[in-house]
């Protein structure tokens, strides 16, 4: 279980996810009492799009020489962070709805870190939200129920997601 520490805004951190092999990794941006945002750092040395880290699922919160490293060149390549928006990472449904209203296409990730769900939400609950799933050929699928204790991670305005919307805007 996740015990808090203070994270600082614009340095870098990797988090690992209970039962999850790889951790996530970017520069930090704010907390809530549910979910954490950071500047996604997917591979290599870019930052693209945002992920929202379910606090529930946080197993350790790495700021080690990796990260340190990166830090350095973050600094250097992205001079000045900045977040136009803010979430509300103190609630889940208030959060997935503000994605909703926005339409904006997501994904986000389960307990099992090799499946994603890529989609848009359509409803939001008190307890749970019907996302319209999206396959990686941009072509509409399922409709699904899923609940918000389910959630590990959700990403935003990254690069996958920003080619797939091309996609789907384009039919």
């Amino acid at each position: 279980m996740y015990i808090a520490s203070e994270m600082i805004k614009n340095q870098v951190y990797s988090i690992l996810i209970e039962n999850w092999d790889e951790e996530v990794t970017g520069v930090f941006v704010a907390e809530g009492r549910e979910w954490i945002l950071l500047y996604d750092n997917q591979n290599d040395f870019i930052l693209e799009g945002f992920r929202f880290i379910h606090k529930s699922k946080l197993d350790v919160v790495l700021r080690e020489e990796d990260e340190l490293f990166k830090e350095k060149i973050f600094a250097k390549k992205y001079p000045s962070f900045f977040v136009d928006k803010t979430y509300n990472l103190d609630d889940s449904q208030a959060l997935l709805n503000q994605i909703m209203i926005e339409k904006k296409l997501l994904h986000f990730d389960t307990d099992n870190e090799e499946e994603i769900i890529v989609g848009l939400i359509e409803q939001v609950l008190p307890e749970k939200f019907k996302i319209k799933s999206l396959t990686s050929e941009a072509i509409w699928s399922d409709t699904c129920y899923c609940s918000f204790s389910e959630l590990s991670t959700i990403a935003i305005d990254n690069d996958y997601l920003k080619s797939l919307n091309l996609v789907v805007e384009g039919r």
